[in-house]
């Protein structure tokens, strides 16, 4: 009756261990912005970010179906305008679009030269976005375009 009760107590402490690691480990991107779970979750807001990720501007989506992301100019006006950002001279006149399909948002690379970078919630992995192939966009998702990030909320 010893092992039994010796395996037992190894096995609650070897659980209870555990639980307290995953306490103790900071999630910082979840704590600030959601841990990207439940497809329910509404996106809402477009976020301008600073190098520290402190918010800019931002841009409400409620409502919306479309919006052009990229540098304002005379002959071209855009929804999302980041000519006042840091990399602005590395960003497209229209450099990317932002839809709304089938209840979720999607972002599409407009043949820019620089291309654009999204950095998805659920993995933490940064991904280059293939031209002509749209990526949905879930809360918690950086978008960088040539080094300003965007977040969305």
């Amino acid at each position: 009756w010893r092992w039994p009760l010796f395996a037992l107590l190894m096995l609650i402490a070897i659980v209870a261990l555990n639980d307290l690691l995953n306490q103790s480990i900071p999630r910082s991107r979840e704590k600030k912005y959601g841990n990207g779970e439940g497809q329910d979750e509404a996106i809402r807001e477009l976020i301008l970010l600073d190098e520290e990720e402190k918010p800019i501007k931002s841009w409400d989506l409620t409502g919306r179906i479309s919006l052009l992301i990229g540098r304002e100019h005379p002959e071209e006006q855009v929804d999302v305008d980041l000519e006042e950002s840091e990399y602005s001279a590395f960003i497209g006149y229209q450099h990317a679009v932002l839809n709304y399909c089938m209840d979720a948002w999607f972002i599409e690379d407009l043949n820019s030269h620089n291309g654009i970078r999204i950095r998805k919630i659920e993995d933490g992995i940064c991904y280059k976005m293939m031209k002509n192939r749209p990526c949905r966009l879930m809360p918690g998702d950086m978008i960088y375009i040539a080094n300003t990030k965007l977040l969305i909320t």
